[in-house]
């Protein structure tokens, strides 16, 4: 087995050996185990599933969070590795979407990348059944604990469709993930604990720093100063879309980098371009909420600045990851200020439904009609939110047959609040663990590896601003010819002729 695997490695990756935990996983899941790997940002957990996919006898589908994360993985499989591979999600048309499930039905298809919701539409089980499912993996897993409870409550219904498929092996992948979360992983996908492979969550090469300022203009000013200085390219995450917006358009007046805002108030075509363009190199600097960078494949990441705080330990470790991941020494900067942990409140507020929304939510149950966006509004809810209160009214056994009128029933809507209420405590409680890394007067690398359980905490070049931190070793001027040797001179028609699909 060792000797096939190393070949196929070689033959279809170039790599000539295995990363730390990547062998153990795939020997695991080909003898038809289900596992549950942790890989550090960068450690290679796409080839886990995609090598295993060449040998199987069946299909492989990749549940993946993220269309851009989708297609990016898809298009680099075409240009690097002689795999048929495809995706769907709902940026295609409904011609499109037929069209590729036919050939799935023919077996064309060896590697098949969809989102959770799609997962569950009936037709697509029935394909896939048809198309024999030898391998589901499950992209970016710490999902199924980040956001199925929440608006994409679809990864907790991932069991159901396992089985509809024949309960073929499971390999859940991902960067982070607490003992707590882990745990949960396991339970929903029936992973023993002797399945779980974990590798060292620390990255060496990347110096953490903080920075507390008491005002927003000072914070401000300080962020676009380090984005005209540091060695990019560089990342700058915002909590929110306004602070996405305003930081972009402050650098475009003052800046002499080329940077771009991205968040997911914009259309799915426009989020992909920016990606692409700064794949290649055609922009320096990404200003992005978190719907930027899951997944992304791009080695030489030079910096990451948090403009705010970051709403959980899990978000924060994701994200500094995706610094130098070719190896080269990396930054990350938390900037902090009082007023972070108020916008984070707010969004709690306004993710999760009042006792009245509860009630009223019910009461539309209750009387049979159909949940209409005019229906919704009228109480005030969104679309998300209703996803959320449909699953756990599902859950309380209060959603009715089709056809039928199910009686009010102020307890259980009483219990579907509490459920609610405990997971945005859980949320809360996320973020005051963000808080206390702030506030404390600890290691940072130390702080965050003890938070994930860790007891990795060796650096290469620099540890943290605790630590002591020479901030100038990060910056343009000692790195220029380097940063010129990274360029590629690449331009807007190749980085569209890569989001168009190829069949």
């Amino acid at each position: 087995m060792s000797d096939l695997l190393q070949r196929a490695l070689s033959k279809h990756f170039g790599h000539p050996s295995f990363r730390p935990g990547q062998e153990d996983m795939i020997r695991r899941v080909m003898s038809g185990r289900n596992v549950l790997g942790l890989l550090a940002t960068g450690g290679g957990k796409s080839v886990t599933y995609q090598l295993p996919a060449l040998l199987l006898p069946g299909m492989t589908i990749v549940v993946s969070p993220l269309i851009s994360l989708m297609i990016d993985q898809v298009q680099q499989l075409r240009v690097r590795s002689r795999i048929a591979v495809a995706y769907i999600n709902s940026s295609q048309d409904p011609a499109e979407s037929r069209e590729l499930l036919r050939e799935i039905g023919a077996g064309k298809f060896k590697l098949l990348y969809i989102s959770p919701e799609k997962l569950q539409q009936p037709y697509v089980q029935e394909v896939l059944r048809r198309a024999r499912v030898s391998l589901v993996a499950i992209d970016e897993a710490h999902c199924i604990s980040q956001w199925g409870h929440d608006f994409r409550t679809d990864y907790l219904r991932l069991p159901e469709v396992i089985k509809k498929l024949g309960n073929p092996p499971v390999l859940a992948v991902t960067a982070t993930a607490t003992k707590a979360v882990r745990n949960e992983i396991c339970d929903l996908l029936n992973v023993s604990g002797e399945d779980v492979i974990v590798q060292p969550l620390n990255r060496a090469n990347i110096a953490q720093d903080l920075v507390v300022t008491n005002d927003e203009g000072e914070r401000r000013e300080r962020v676009l100063e380090m984005m005209n200085t540091l060695e990019g390219p560089g990342i700058v995450y915002c909590s929110t879309r306004q602070a996405v917006e305003v930081l972009t358009a402050t650098y475009q007046l003052e800046g002499n980098r080329r940077v771009h805002g991205y968040h997911g108030g914009m259309n799915s075509m426009e989020r992909m371009l920016i990606q692409q363009q700064f794949l290649a190199n055609e922009l320096d600097i990404i200003v992005a909420t978190n719907a930027f960078g899951m997944g992304i494949d791009k080695s030489n990441i030079r910096f990451v600045i948090h403009y705010q705080l970051p709403a959980s330990m899990e978000a924060y470790a994701q994200e500094i990851g995706r610094v130098g991941r070719d190896g080269r020494p990396g930054y990350a900067v938390l900037f902090s200020g009082m007023e972070d942990v108020q916008i984070h409140q707010h969004m709690l507020e306004r993710e999760y439904p009042s006792q009245l929304q509860v009630q009223q939510f019910c009461q539309l149950l209750s009387t049979g009609s159909q949940i209409t966006s005019e229906a919704l509004a009228s109480i005030d809810i969104s679309e998300e939110m209703a996803g959320l209160l449909s699953f756990y009214t599902e859950k309380a056994a209060y959603s009715s047959k089709p056809g039928s009128i199910m009686p009010y029933d102020p307890d259980k809507a009483l219990g579907i609040w509490q459920v609610t209420q405990a997971r945005k405590k859980q949320k809360q409680q996320k973020l005051f663990g963000m808080l206390n890394y702030v506030q404390s007067s600890d290691c940072l690398r130390r702080s965050i590896n003890q938070y994930f359980e860790e007891a990795e905490y060796a650096y290469t070049l620099q540890c943290c601003s605790r630590c002591g931190l020479d901030r100038a070793v990060y910056n343009r001027a000692a790195n220029s010819e380097q940063e010129k040797k990274d360029e590629k001179p690449w331009n807007l028609r190749q980085a569209l002729q890569i989001l168009l699909p190829k069949r």
